[in-house]
């Protein structure tokens, strides 16, 4: 197991289980009292989260390996751990039992009992998954108008308000986010994360969007509409426009919060938004230029977007058949989901893919890197996107920097640029690139 996942408690994974215990070990934590600060509290309680995550990449049969060498935790990680690996793998009954050893063992006067009942709260307020249809809601933008586009950014740690406040010093008129909250999304972490953050670094009422997340709907999504009420966003798509160029962002979030499927499901759009954002699309006019937004991407060259009959895909089949015929009219398609910036030449009918899902998330060289995956399944056979090697990240050693990008829209024309910001550092301009038509 990697040293950074035993040490770092902001570590991330996309399975909604680990990311609920995570949720519910922070809000702890945040009360915790002088006892549990002297046990360094979130590291310890996140520790079987590590230990799951490393024994489901290893295939292995159980967790309990990864957690013999961390003796400071005792016997209720080890519970913890296998309470956990039980309900990835859907096992109840064995769940129920370590539950139940977790709330009478003698090492509890740490706080795990805590911890599984938030664990358990947070689990019993999901399921329900809002979703609100038919809304379509249009907002109208100025002509000449800067957007801040920051991805997988709600964290809520020091490197996210630091990159917050280089947003602002690029002085943009709108803040908005490719989506996650983490670890789930609860109401305090989209209040604490998100909502709080933005509030304290910008004036009152400036305008911000957030899209819906795969994080965003793993408590459930209670959390992420809550959100919705409060920054006055209509739903989870939406339509910026003005009189040159229209801003068409989707949610890809809602269906991809399964933690059966999880690992290989292959996300999509509802049915019913797709229909509305292709109408906006074609019925835009020659002078009216089209801009994407999502939080997942349509294709990465760097891991799987998903799996096809057990086989790993570059791309997103589902996304592509939506968009496939209209992508010649879009002038970009930002994206998150994936924790890194990258600049992508025209690929799959697409002339700017642009992945900005690199603004909080803390990535380790060990577990990332600017590395060609030729397992992945390509639309045509062995054609993968090539990517601007001048716009990759850099580091500081373990890891990566961060990133965030002002779109600039100036009438008929338009620019973009990136800005790398160095963990808890002042950031500096890493790309631009213009487009006059």
């Amino acid at each position: 197991m990697p040293q950074e996942r035993e040490t770092r408690p902001d570590y991330t994974y996309r399975d909604p289980t680990l990311s609920l215990w995570q949720s519910a070990a922070a809000a702890m934590t945040s009360t915790a009292r002088t006892g549990l600060e002297a046990l360094e509290s979130q590291n310890v309680f996140m520790t079987p989260v590590h230990a799951v995550a490393s024994a489901a990449e290893g295939n292995r049969e159980a967790p309990t390996a990864e957690l013999e060498s961390v003796a400071v935790v005792g016997d209720c990680a080890k519970v913890a751990s296998q309470f956990l690996w039980a309900e990835i793998r859907g096992d109840r009954e064995l769940a129920a039992q370590c539950a139940a050893e977790l709330r009478k063992a003698v090492c509890d006067a740490a706080g795990w009992s805590t911890c599984l009942t938030n664990y358990l709260k947070f689990k019993a307020e999901g399921g329900n998954f809002p979703y609100l249809g038919n809304k379509n809601p249009v907002v109208s933008i100025d002509e000449t108008f800067r957007i801040a586009l920051v991805g997988d950014w709600g964290t809520g740690e020091d490197a996210a308000v630091n990159l917050l406040a280089q947003v602002k010093s690029q002085s943009p008129d709108l803040l908005l986010h490719l989506g996650d909250i983490y670890y789930s999304c609860t109401q305090e972490e989209a209040a604490k994360n998100f909502l709080d953050k933005c509030r304290a670094t910008f004036p009152p009422n400036f305008p911000l969007f957030t899209l819906c997340g795969n994080h965003d709907m793993y408590s459930g999504g209670n959390g992420y509409y809550w959100l919705l009420s409060q920054i006055e966003q209509q739903a989870s798509y939406f339509l910026l426009e003005n009189s040159n160029w229209q801003l068409l962002a989707m949610d890809t979030g809602h269906n991809d919060s399964n933690p059966i499927t999880v690992a290989s499901y292959m996300t999509s759009v509802n049915p019913k938004e797709v229909d509305w954002l292709r109408d906006k699309i074609k019925t835009a006019g020659p002078a009216c230029k089209t801009i994407l937004l999502s939080h997942h991407q349509l294709f990465s060259p760097f891991a799987a977007v998903g799996r096809v009959d057990g086989r790993p895909y570059a791309y997103n089949p589902n996304l592509y058949r939506n968009f496939q015929d209209v992508l010649g009219q879009v002038a970009w398609w930002f994206w998150g989901h994936e924790h890194n910036l990258a600049v992508y030449e025209p690929y799959m009918g697409l002339e700017r893919g642009r992945c900005v899902g690199c603004s909080a998330v803390p990535v380790f060289k060990n577990q990332q890197s600017y590395t060609l995956d030729r397992t992945l399944v390509t639309l045509d056979k062995g054609q993968f996107p090539v990517w601007a090697t001048a716009a990759e990240l850099g580091n500081n050693g373990t890891d990566y920097n961060h990133a965030f990008a002002i779109l600039t829209l100036r009438g008929k024309s338009a620019s973009v640029d990136y800005f790398e910001v160095p963990i808890n550092q002042a950031g500096s301009r890493l790309w631009s690139e213009p487009y006059d038509g």
